[in-house]
């Protein structure tokens, strides 16, 4: 049977089946990558274990994507492209969100920026549904500017993770399956 011949069923139960015999490696390699991850960030200064509250959104947030882009490859969810503009676009509105704060009632201001953060993520073809946490997790914890650069080197990690882990045959395999 071909591909472009499974049913919606079938498609899912061989991708159940696939994933269960070949899961351990890429569960080892997220878990891997989200620690070296938090530790990177750590050591530029970002020391997660004193922001109450904010590391652990923006970390839920990145962990969130790793098993997104590494556990669920074959989604649409896990294209670099997407990953790296909804953190873009989330981490830009979430700081001006925090900014604008200042001046206009923040929980309006917070419903705004999430509409347009979703709105953007949709209309620019983003859809990573982890990335509203950060949008949320600046405009909440007033992370300041250095926040964009701990955003900025988590998407590096991230998609380099991404990158090794298809070079090595971690992850191609599990795109073979496709429901017609």
């Amino acid at each position: 049977m071909k591909k472009s011949e499974l049913s919606h069923k079938e498609y899912r139960k061989l991708k159940h089946k696939f994933n269960r015999n070949n899961i351990f490696i890429p569960l080892i390699a997220t878990s891997f990558v989200v620690v070296l991850l938090i530790f990177i960030l750590h050591e530029i200064n970002f020391d997660i274990r004193e922001i109450s509250g904010a590391s652990a959104l923006i970390f839920t947030s990145f962990a969130s994507s790793a098993f997104i882009l590494f556990l669920m490859p074959y989604s649409k969810a896990a294209k670099k492209t997407r990953f790296v503009k909804s953190y873009l676009i989330a981490g830009f509105f979430g700081y001006l969100g925090f900014f604008l704060s200042r001046f206009i009632n923040f929980y309006l201001m917070a419903g705004i920026i999430i509409f347009i953060v979703s709105f953007l993520l949709f209309e620019t073809d983003s859809e990573h549904p982890p990335a509203i946490g950060i949008a949320v997790a600046f405009m909440i914890f007033k992370i300041p500017v250095y926040g964009i650069l701990t955003l900025l080197a988590g998407i590096v990690i991230l998609v380099a993770a991404k990158y090794v882990m298809q070079k090595a045959g971690i992850l191609s395999k599990a795109s073979e399956f496709k429901v017609k």
